[in-house]
């Protein structure tokens, strides 16, 4: 196993650079648009409408097309859609405004129609061409996928589990389902201007987030399930309550996306802010259910590895002791992972490896987690010149960066130049990940089972973490998801 060195524990900085490509992308795609846009521009299907009580245009004609101003556009042709619908196709012939009417006197309506430059805008915003926006839109969010993606997939070869892991995993469940949202769409058929298209985009959020609530239920009441069982057999503490707590605040959430508009209506905010506060709801769940789907996800691949060959150092993080000063079940889990793993590595041919104890003494332990560690893997047959404890941290980012100084102490060179493992029950491996990068170490972990009911807790933790962790770059990303939406909102509002 060849030793990943990641510096401070930052990624590689060319995962990142692969998002470069999408200013390219976005320039390539605009610009394709509007030539698109001009070569069509000429021509306008305009659709009759089919809300309206009664509307029945099966039979309507180009005779039935009425032009308030002659010598504007002219009538192309009339085809005729589904329910009732018709679309007469409209033919640039000068700069100018029309009113187009369409059907008798009991069923009047029209459109504003426009030709400027040659190009006919229809109500001031509709155009055609429009259809080459839903594709980028298709290609753009699916490239972005692709990206979030390519970088998991190097970050998981190269073993390095972390919050940057998770944010670029949200990613990709978020642009993945507004890639798949934009391509059914499109290939239905259902968007038929571009009033259809800024109405779909304003309310795609929407639509993930009733996707996303049925499966946010089932979890939510998982996790509060899991609290239960956590209280009855660890004790009535503030963290064995953060799966209540946060069914809680997501239950409230919800409440608030569901009822906003009727909120808002009923306050004195304009309306405008009742728009751009009800897309902000909106969104914080969609993007935030994403980020905890993609803690999940990264906890349980992470809990999955184990180093991929003989390491030359191996810790393991403390939990806890019994009273006589002896590992708890947790605690031997871990111990027990660690030597397991090194004995098979030994059977295969390779080099023993130096285990590193790693936890100081907590106010009702009667010794050092690394002592007693100590004494359990010398009973279990270990030589004692093998262990090198760690005995004065008391939370995981000291159990590695009080390690990283007994490792480095003890070989006489850098962490990141000698191989490093560590061992932790399966739940809290992500969280070893991060407080190794937070150390500047690159450990390669592995994990011991144990009751499921310590999952949420620890995925929740996590999500927590990632928040605080990142929050300047999920803020960013957050704010831009917004400001698309209400543009879009704006439009749909507009025509």
């Amino acid at each position: 196993m060849q030793p990943v060195n990641f510096g401070t524990g930052q990624p590689l900085k060319e995962l990142g650079r692969r998002f470069l490509i999408l200013i390219p992308l976005a320039v390539a795609m605009v610009v394709g648009c509007y030539v698109h846009i001009r070569s069509v521009c000429a021509t306008y299907d305009a659709w009759t409408p089919v809300w309206m009580d009664g509307a029945d245009f099966s039979r309507f004609d180009i005779g039935d097309v009425k032009l308030s101003t002659p010598g504007v556009v002219s009538v192309a042709k009339v085809t005729h859609g589904s329910a009732g619908s018709a679309c007469v196709t409209l033919q640039a012939v000068a700069d100018g405004k029309t009113q187009v009417g369409f059907g008798d006197e009991a069923l009047s309506t029209s459109w504003d129609i426009e030709v400027r430059h040659g190009a006919i805008l229809c109500n001031g915003v509709n155009f055609s061409g429009w259809e080459s926006i839903l594709v980028c839109l298709c290609i753009f969010f699916g490239v972005v996928a692709g990206l979030c993606a390519s970088v998991l997939y190097r970050l998981q070869r190269a073993r390095w589990f972390g919050y940057h892991m998770v944010a670029t995993c949200g990613g990709m469940l978020f642009f993945l389902f507004q890639c798949l949202f934009f391509t059914v769409l499109l290939m239905r058929g259902s968007v038929r201007d571009f009033y259809d298209l800024a109405y779909m985009v304003s309310v795609a959020i929407d639509y993930f987030g009733l996707a996303e609530n049925a499966i946010m239920a089932v979890l939510m009441l998982l996790v509060s399930l899991s609290n239960i069982s956590l209280i009855r057999h660890e004790g009535m503490r503030p963290v064995n309550l953060l799966g209540v707590l946060t069914s809680v605040v997501w239950l409230a959430a919800t409440w608030l996306w569901s009822r906003w508009w009727w909120i808002g209506a009923g306050s004195k905010l304009p309306w405008e802010v009742v728009q751009i506060l009800a897309t902000t709801i909106a969104v914080a769940m969609a993007y935030g259910e994403c980020l905890l789907f993609a803690t999940i996800l990264c906890g349980l691949t992470a809990s999955q590895m184990e180093p991929d060959g003989p390491v030359d150092y191996l810790i393991v993080l403390g939990c806890g002791l019994r009273k006589d000063g002896t590992p708890s079940p947790l605690l031997a889990g871990r111990v027990d992972r660690a030597r397991e793993f090194d004995a098979s590595c030994m059977k295969a041919g390779g080099a023993p490896a130096t285990f590193v104890p790693s936890g100081g003494q907590g106010p009702d332990e009667v010794m050092p987690e690394a002592l007693s560690m100590r004494n359990y893997l010398v009973e279990k047959g270990v030589d004692g010149s093998r262990i090198v404890p760690e005995d004065r941290s008391t939370t995981t980012q000291e159990n590695m960066a009080f390690s990283r100084k007994v490792i480095e102490e003890h070989a006489g060179r850098s962490a990141n130049e000698v191989r490093v493992g560590f061992s932790t029950t399966n739940y809290h491996v992500l969280r070893g990940y991060v407080c190794a990068h937070q150390a500047g170490m690159a450990a390669q972990g592995m994990g011991s089972r144990t009751r499921a009911y310590f999952w949420p807790n620890a995925f929740l933790r996590e999500f927590v973490g990632l928040l605080a962790a990142r929050w300047k770059d999920i803020l960013i990303t957050f704010l831009a998801i917004v400001s698309i939406y209400v543009l879009a909102e704006h439009i749909a509002i507009m025509m």
